[in-house]
């Protein structure tokens, strides 16, 4: 069953420990985002029994879509199980845009508690290079890294703590990997078809309600058909300003819920991620 700790619910309440330079509070939601909609990619919380989700060890590759035409920009995603430890990387390497994400948590038949994550990499006119660190113990999560914006000389660093609260029913932390495993364990795994509160937290806080579109739609990856559930990420309250929006994924059952397809749009562009590769690495 998904478990939730006290710790992993919302509303943190957010104190600057220390800032170099002026404060911009949008930057990694603006970078970051705009990264993953390009190149993507407790006790007990009710009494219903989930079965286990896989968890083969995997590289998988992307390639993004604009206006419905393939680009040169493909992401590679490994994951990598050791029993109950879980790493995720999602890497692209292109002369316009670069993207490195690591993240590390616990999974275990949908007991999940994320632990940290890095991020660095750029895209025209910005830099950044951020971590965040999870705090069970103390209720906490670090953040500190380095942003960059269009017409700033050099980067901007922030060390800030996120203290953890405890509100009922508040959601699960999540970044742009782990969030498939939770997704995969509510809809798929435990079959709830109500609707999911995620967060995303870096320096800032955004929230977002995933909800159920459809389940059984097959999706053509090569020479293979993957059932997925479709599911629509959108969010309720983020920075004024950051790029978090609206998105569709269409998760696939057989790859732990990792999803085969990933439509969005960029102000008026529409873009599309989709799965191309497969690979186990066991």
């Amino acid at each position: 069953m998904l478990i939730k700790t006290n710790s992993q619910r919302i509303f943190p309440r957010t104190t600057t420990v220390r800032t170099k330079g002026r404060r911009n509070l949008l930057l990694a939601a603006v970078s970051r985002w705009a990264i993953v909609m390009a190149c993507t990619v407790l006790s007990v919380a009710g009494p219903t029994h989930a079965k286990s989700l896989p968890t083969t060890d995997l590289t998988v590759k992307y390639r993004v879509y604009v206006f419905g035409l393939p680009t040169w920009f493909d992401a590679k995603v490994d994951v990598d199980f050791e029993d109950d430890d879980v790493t995720m990387v999602s890497e692209l390497q292109s002369w316009l845009v670069s993207n490195f994400h690591s993240t590390s948590f616990s999974f275990s038949d949908c007991d999940y508690q994320p632990q940290s994550y890095t991020n660095k990499g750029f895209s025209p006119g910005w830099k950044f290079d951020d971590s965040l660190h999870y705090d069970w113990a103390n209720l906490a999560a670090q953040y500190r890294g380095f942003l960059q914006r269009p017409n700033q000389d050099e980067p901007v660093y922030q060390e800030l703590e996120h203290e953890l609260d405890d509100p009922n029913d508040a959601g699960f932390y999540v970044d742009k990997l782990t969030q498939f495993y939770v997704m995969g364990c509510h809809f798929g795994s435990n079959a709830h078809d109500d609707t999911l509160l995620l967060n995303y937290l870096d320096d800032t806080l955004g929230r977002y309600r995933v909800r159920i579109v459809k389940r059984g739609k097959k999706v053509r990856v090569a020479d293979r058909s993957y059932a997925t559930i479709e599911v629509q990420s959108e969010p309720y309250e983020a920075t004024p300003g950051s790029i978090h929006r609206r998105v569709n994924y269409w998760l696939a059952p057989d790859l732990g819920y990792l999803p085969v397809l990933v439509k969005t749009k960029m102000g008026s562009m529409p873009l599309k991620v989709r799965l191309i590769d497969v690979r186990s690495t066991e």
